[in-house]
């Protein structure tokens, strides 16, 4: 083998380390940027559910939306529901939405819920978030990211909601902090 195949060989190589490791630190600061942003979003939403006094968690604006209680709950199911696709150990039995839902028990499974998502979360590689994950029946699979942003989304529409429910009772909404 002649001496510049060998070092082009070498130049190969060593771009090939340079450009894995770069991929490997993106995905890295990915998934740290997820977590971050997971961390805040429970932060703010249970500050929203703790902003309904309890005696108002039935409270719908109109009567056919869902009571307080109801949204709440709503949030940590569609947190379970785009989430578990991506679990390697599945749903806890433990995770079962409250029945009756009043503020103590909707808060409880609201934080559990944000609590398994993290656990998901977590640990998961750059793979994992380009990986296709079953759809809801009679839809296209989703990413791995297509998944993650669905739940920030979710979550937040249905925390704007909640705002409308706290103003209707005169309450002023939590601040959101960056």
């Amino acid at each position: 083998m002649n001496r510049r195949k060998v070092i082009g060989s070498m130049m190969a190589g060593a771009a090939a380390v340079a450009v894995t490791a770069k991929t490997a630190k993106a995905a890295e600061k990915a998934n740290e940027s997820i977590m971050a942003r997971w961390n805040q979003s429970k932060v703010f939403t249970m500050q929203v559910a703790e902003a309904m006094a309890a005696d108002s968690y039935d409270f719908k604006p109109k009567p056919e939306m869902r009571g307080y209680g109801e949204l709440m709950v709503h949030i940590g199911q569609a947190n379970v529901y785009y989430l578990s696709r991506m679990s390697k150990s599945g749903v806890p039995s433990s995770l079962k939405a409250p029945k009756p839902i009043d503020k103590a028990s909707a808060q409880k499974y609201l934080g559990d819920t944000f609590d398994f998502c993290a656990s998901v979360l977590s640990p998961l590689t750059a793979a994992d978030l380009d990986k296709s994950y079953a759809g809801a029946p009679g839809t296209p699979a989703l990413t791995g990211w297509d998944l993650v942003f669905n739940v920030f989304i979710h979550t937040a529409h249905h925390r704007g909601y909640a705002d409308v429910y706290l103003r209707e009772k005169g309450l002023t909404p939590p601040t959101y902090n960056v």
